[in-house]
């Protein structure tokens, strides 16, 4: 009798997303699930195949609410230790589709984190921190989760820009610089060659996307429209399309001064990631652009590094190329098809 393998998803369990993906019959898929978790359990749905998720972990009731104000801020560090942190992988995981069942998972931790600052080396005190939060019990009323057996941990950023380096035609001597702008933190690393060596990390857990988002949530409050963390994302993202602009803009005569706080932001955000990095590293050969923050940030790179030209790449799915990355490296028999990354977003009726 053969045991069957137990599935393996990798993770990256990002503060404002969880990019999940995992290998069904040959096929790469991938979920980006938004956080957005509150206290206290909803009342069941009224329309029909519209699910409520109402979780407990200890004696603490928590439920995925997309658009409530209350939402439970995840845009700091020590979520990555915390209940929200096991909800938002457990939520994530029922996004797949799947059948509940035992799982191994991938995880990763920001870089300043997986790594100790002074000799970079693995701070394996917080990689057990993040491993046993992740192993610890959670209940979803009225349905089953997936139970998580084996957990392990690697760094975020370097490895969403594996597969273009190997099939990139670098020398050994070729310095590529990763830039990963998340939603917490800004992680750069400096690869040589086709991976050949990692010859500089760096981190700040100060830098990152949720500097747009918590001006834009204030922004929107003015305009009598409190919202959520994952509305005021969804606002940054599609700032372009007015139908969703003013769907969640009560006060419409404030839409111009917050899409205008919205572009000065961006352009706040660019700068500090671009002086950061040339401050990191002044002149590599390559730039890798990757994270929810990528597309945010890419003019103000190209501006910084304008003497590259096409040799600065903004990974496809810029998001979610983490995950997918960790998911081929940690597969037995690789994919044979790419499917397009799922992303679960605010609906304009919700």
């Amino acid at each position: 009798m053969t045991t069957q393998a137990r599935m393996k998803f990798a993770i990256d369990d990002g503060s404002t997303n969880v990019k999940i993906s995992w290998i069904e019959n040959g096929t790469l898929k991938t979920v980006v699930s938004p956080n957005s978790f509150r206290k206290d359990w909803k009342s069941a749905a009224l329309l029909r195949g519209q699910k409520v998720f109402n979780y407990t972990i200890g004696t603490t009731k928590y439920t995925y609410d997309a658009t409530s104000d209350k939402a439970l801020s995840t845009t700091h560090i020590e979520y990555q230790y915390d209940d929200l942190n096991l909800l938002a992988v457990h939520h994530a995981l029922l996004q797949s589709g799947l059948e509940p069942c035992e799982v191994d998972v991938v995880v990763t931790l920001p870089i300043t984190q997986f790594y100790n600052p002074d000799d970079c080396q693995r701070n394996e005190d917080k990689i057990e921190a993040k491993r046993r939060n992740l192993m610890r019990e959670i209940s979803l009323n009225k349905g089953e989760l997936f139970k998580i057996v084996g957990v392990e941990v690697m760094p975020e950023s370097l490895p969403a820009a594996l597969s273009h380096l190997l099939n990139s035609e670098t020398s050994e001597f070729t310095r590529s610089l990763v830039v990963d702008c998340g939603g917490t933190t800004l992680d750069m690393g400096v690869i040589v060659g086709e991976f050949d060596d990692v010859s500089a990390i760096y981190g700040n857990n100060e830098i990152g996307v949720a500097m747009v988002t918590d001006a834009i949530r204030k922004a929107l409050a003015s305009a009598d429209s409190d919202s959520s963390y994952l509305v005021a994302n969804e606002l940054i993202k599609r700032r372009h399309d007015m139908a969703f602009v003013r769907s969640v803009v009560n006060d419409e005569t404030r839409i111009p001064d917050i899409l205008q706080r919205i572009e000065t932001k961006i352009r706040e955000l660019g700068d500090q990631v671009a002086y950061e990095a040339k401050k990191f590293a002044k002149n590599p050969n390559r730039v890798y652009l990757v994270g929810g923050g990528a597309t945010l940030v890419e003019d103000a790179i190209r501006e910084a590094y304008s003497t590259l030209g096409d040799r600065i790449i903004t990974i496809d799915n810029p998001q979610s190329a983490l995950s997918r990355e960790i998911c081929l490296y940690h597969s037995e028999s690789g994919a044979d098809a790419l499917a397009e990354p799922l992303m679960l977003e605010v609906e304009e009726n919700e």
